[in-house]
């Protein structure tokens, strides 16, 4: 499902503004479609992630850029975990095995 602007800024309960505000700040990426934007479900996320760290948290805007890097560094090392535990998964009991030991002797 996508939302427009409008859809989107209701959604999240800001003004329009504060959305293309994000936008320009590149804190948002979403798609343009004829003069407008559509937002989808990983595009309302962030802008509500933003949101909650804006209000709730009261991270200031200077420091966004560099928390917003780090959440999306943090998202890439869960997802390529994810796949090197599926690609282990994958692996003869004898390789599993010989993983599990050399990470138990780093601990």
């Amino acid at each position: 499902m996508s939302w427009t602007m409008d859809q989107a800024a209701a959604e999240i309960g800001v003004e329009r503004t504060v959305i293309v505000s994000w936008i320009e700040q590149h804190w948002v990426l979403p798609a343009a479609s004829g003069g407008d934007y559509l937002f989808e479900e990983v595009d309302l996320a962030r802008l509500r992630l933003i949101n909650e760290l804006l209000d709730e948290l009261q991270i200031g805007e200077e420091a966004m850029p560099i928390v917003l890097n780090l959440l999306d560094q943090l998202y890439e090392a869960r997802a390529a975990l994810g796949e090197l535990e599926t690609a282990i998964a994958g692996c003869s009991d004898a390789v599993r095995d010989e993983i599990e030991a050399r990470i138990a002797r780093r601990g």
